[in-house]
């Protein structure tokens, strides 16, 4: 009987901490699940141009707000024929404390047409802002048109490795299954090792 007895609560006893330990695996998944899933963030930042259309060659300030205080901003000039072309200016961009600022850039040789003028602080995620402006063609009679680059020979923004960001949603549901299953594992060796001495005694008891 002490045997049988000892056999069934063990058994008992081995089931409940399965369950338990399905539980913290089901959390460790759901975890890893959302940490997994790319967190879509919103743009930061706007920018204004002054003026919104030009030639080529000519000068526009680029100005911009509700970025980070004093970071180094990046102007692009973007298009679907001529890809990203980084725009040079003769100071380099970088907000006040405010997280504001302007600079005047010149206009790449590129044709006539709409682009887009994009501002972006290469060093902190989402933060990035576009303006439409026109290139206009040129005026002169006697210049001569500058065949626009390729897009595959257009400098394209080095970028910058970032460590991947996790919600606090996956940091808080990874921290729990932890010590969920840190506890669980405790409770039951300390459970068996009061159990086992208690069905000795009485396996004991009942020999005797």
């Amino acid at each position: 009987m002490g045997i049988v007895y000892l056999q069934k609560r063990i058994i008992s006893m081995k089931k409940r901490f399965s369950n338990v330990m399905l539980a913290a695996l089901f959390l460790s998944v759901l975890a890893l699940v959302v940490m997994a899933t790319p967190q879509v963030k919103a743009q930061i930042g706007s920018v204004s141009l002054s003026p919104s259309s030009g030639a080529a060659g000519s000068s526009v300030t680029v100005t911009v707000s509700g970025f980070k205080p004093g970071v180094t901003i990046e102007v692009s000039l973007q298009g679907s024929n001529i890809g990203s072309i980084t725009m040079h200016s003769a100071y380099q961009f970088v907000t006040d404390s405010a997280g504001s600022g302007s600079e005047a850039y010149t206009v790449p040789s590129v044709t006539a047409g709409s682009y887009s003028i994009v501002a972006v602080d290469p060093y902190n995620t989402g933060y990035s802002a576009s303006a439409t402006f026109t290139v206009t063609a040129s005026t002169s009679a006697t210049s001569t048109p500058t065949p626009a680059p390729s897009a595959s020979a257009s400098p394209s923004p080095t970028s910058t490795p970032r460590i991947p960001e996790f919600s606090s949603e996956a940091l808080t549901l990874i921290v729990a299954a932890i010590a969920a299953t840190t506890l669980c594992a405790v409770a039951y060796a300390k459970k068996r090792r009061r159990i086992l001495i208690t069905l000795n005694a009485r396996f004991i008891f009942l020999m005797v």
